[in-house]
């Protein structure tokens, strides 16, 4: 079903079944949930931190082969930037970047597609950050963020 026609769907129906329905989706659906919840209160934290520890686990390597999952942490991240809150977004890219970093640092880690994808993951942070006016919020991290990408010969700018 196309937008438009959800719209007329929505139109034609009664107020208490859009209730109805919006509740369905709220129950069954872990990510509408989480939007909605967003939607009515505003408050972010909570699910920052949750996702956080998410991007953790796929980023640091697990397993006697120390099997590194950050194509997952990306995946989990695109699936989010769907829900269009931009300030959960960037949070969230920051912080995958900043457990990458990590993983340079901790295993010397050295994988061109990794610092592209790492790189790739930082731009769209600070592209986040400046058209949603998050500077302030997230100009410590990003700079220590860019700091510490030096080290690496990542040389991230901002």
């Amino acid at each position: 079903m196309s937008l438009r026609e959800l719209h007329k769907e929505l139109k034609q129906m009664e107020k208490t079944e859009i209730i109805k329905m919006v509740s369905e989706l709220y129950k069954s659906v872990p990510m509408a949930k989480e939007y909605l919840d967003v939607f009515s209160t505003g408050n972010i934290k909570q699910l920052i931190e949750k996702y956080k520890f998410e991007i953790e686990d796929y980023v640091y390597p697990h397993g006697r082969e120390m099997l590194l999952r950050e194509k997952e942490a990306r995946k989990l991240i695109s699936t989010i930037r769907k829900m269009k809150v931009p300030e959960l977004t960037v949070a969230l890219e920051l912080h995958y970047v900043y457990c990458c970093l990590d993983i340079i640092e901790d295993f010397e880690y050295w994988d061109e597609p990794y610092y592209n994808a790492v790189a790739k993951m930082f731009y769209s942070a600070t592209k986040g950050v400046i058209e949603n006016g998050l500077e302030r919020k997230f100009e410590k991290l990003i700079d220590n963020l860019v700091s510490k990408s030096y080290e690496f010969g990542l040389d991230f700018e901002y």
